[in-house]
């Protein structure tokens, strides 16, 4: 038998019970939407969890600290070395130390006779090719290339958005400050009075209660240089407060200003003592390379802060509710097989004569069973190609009107309730309310209708191999 053939009986033996064909595949659809919506809720849990987490950082960021001795009580390191070593594993964009000067507080000054004044002033280093990796928002100009090896040239820097609003104006008795005040639009209703991108600023080791009087006495040697901001970027808490009201420089001109002050002082310093670094900051690939490049770092005797210690715990909870969800989905669709699997036995009885009079007649034993799978098969196609477009616009109308399992309005309190309770719609409610409750991707429409044709050609199986067994002479008999 012709496979055009075999094409033709199918579609004709499914048009010949029309109503009944109808039902069955009616289930079909019923059990794929309910797959497809229950899945792509659990999707859409998880595209609101990813966001949360954005909110609370950057989820590639690895904070690494040293508190100068491991677990085992062994004096740990975390110099130049141990951060060379962090950036030459797999996975790492960038690995740069944040580092706080010891021995050097600077103080900013700008404007006639030093009007205006930042004391203690935030000022950190970073190795500058790290800067454009870190994942800051540059507002305006570029970022330096490298440490300035000039000395008689200005340092240059990055600053945060704020920063010119720490300057105080040392002239006024009142209004000594300004305040980054906005509109509704969010433009500032005052400017700061010193324009760091534009005003000339230079760094003194000179602190603001040493500018007074009774100072005179201090036999501090202070140093001071000109430092020119090229840079300024957003305003992000997650990155550290330098990004609001602080500096950030190359880490080699910040030690240099630190090393110069100490010698002019003859500071004495216990090397012995020196753990490195207290503070390094790892930018990895994806967050899927975060997990691995920590346990390398942690291997190296380093305590380590990251976002997956949240993240793990959530994605398991999200990945044990889309396996809740997609059971009960999964029970709607093996309702759906019963159905076909039934439908395809009533066939049978109704079709042995035919069968008989096609055995008689020379038909192949395994083409007979390939009819009644293609017919099963046929059913769970088209019931996961309409149970998907149906589940398309189930997919719409929840996203439109913002269905969810916070509790806001009665049926997503009751979905809340049912499903997954308070968890569930604390992740809803966290994310960005432009989220998208429900998402069907490509690959869940193309596993939908595949696994509905798969249930399909399964269900036909049983039936399939006893319309195979029926005698052709006992078949002819039948009326």
């Amino acid at each position: 038998m012709k496979i055009s053939d075999m094409i033709s009986m199918c579609l004709g033996n499914l048009f010949r019970r029309k109503m009944r064909t109808l039902l069955t595949i009616i289930g079909v659809v019923v059990g794929t939407c309910a797959i497809v919506v229950m899945v792509s809720l659990g999707l859409g849990m998880n595209l609101s969890q990813e966001a949360m987490l954005a909110e609370m950082g950057d989820l590639t960021i690895i904070n690494v600290m040293n508190y100068g001795r491991n677990e085992n009580g062994e004096k740990s390191v975390l110099d130049d070395a141990a951060v060379a070593q962090i950036q030459a594993m797999d996975g790492v964009i960038i690995a740069t130390p944040v580092y706080n000067p010891n021995y050097f507080q600077p103080t900013l000054y700008s404007g006639k006779k030093d009007r205006y004044r930042m004391g203690w002033a935030t000022v950190v280093g970073v190795y500058s090719e790290a800067l454009p990796l870190m994942g800051y928002q540059l507002l305006e100009g570029e970022y330096p290339e490298g440490p300035q090896e000039n000395r008689k040239k200005p340092l240059n820097v990055v600053v945060g958005e704020y920063t010119g609003f720490d300057f105080e104006d040392t002239k006024s008795k009142y209004n000594r400050y300004t305040w980054p005040e906005t509109n509704e639009q969010g433009e500032l209703l005052r400017q700061p009075f010193v324009d760091v991108m534009k005003d000339e600023i230079y760094l003194s080791s000179k602190q603001p209660d040493q500018d007074e009087k009774d100072s005179k006495d201090d036999d501090t040697v202070h140093i001071q240089r000109e430092v020119r901001p090229v840079a300024r970027i957003k305003e992000d808490w997650n990155k550290g407060y330098e990004t609001s009201r602080g500096i950030i420089m190359d880490i080699n001109d910040l030690k240099r200003l630190e090393e110069e002050y100490i010698k002019a002082n003859k500071i004495v310093v216990n090397k012995k003592d020196d753990t490195g670094y207290s503070n390094v900051t790892v930018k990895v690939e994806t967050m899927e390379d975060v997990d691995p490049v920590e346990m390398q770092i942690q291997a190296m005797g380093y305590n380590t802060r990251s976002m997956e210690t949240v993240r793990k715990p959530m994605q398991e909870s999200a990945r044990k509710q889309q396996l809740f969800l997609g059971m009960m989905g999964g029970i709607s669709l093996v309702v759906a097989a019963i159905g076909i699997t039934n439908t395809m036995i009533m066939s049978i009885y109704e079709r042995t004569r035919e069968i008989g009079v096609m055995k008689v007649l020379g038909c192949v034993v395994g083409n007979i069973r390939t009819v009644f799978l293609m017919e099963a098969g046929v059913i769970g196609f088209a019931g996961g190609c309409v149970g998907v477009a149906i589940s398309y616009g189930v997919s719409f109308a929840m996203n439109y009107f913002n269905f969810s399992f916070s509790g806001d309005s009665g049926m997503g309190s009751m979905g809340g309730g049912m499903i997954m309770g308070g968890m569930g719609g604390m992740m809803m409610d966290s994310g960005s309310s432009s989220l998208p409750v429900s998402v069907i991707p490509l690959w869940l429409v193309v596993a939908a209708i595949a696994f509905a044709t798969m249930v399909g050609l399964v269900s036909g199986i049983l039936p399939a191999n006893r319309a195979m067994k029926i005698s052709a002479l006992e078949a002819i008999k039948h009326e």
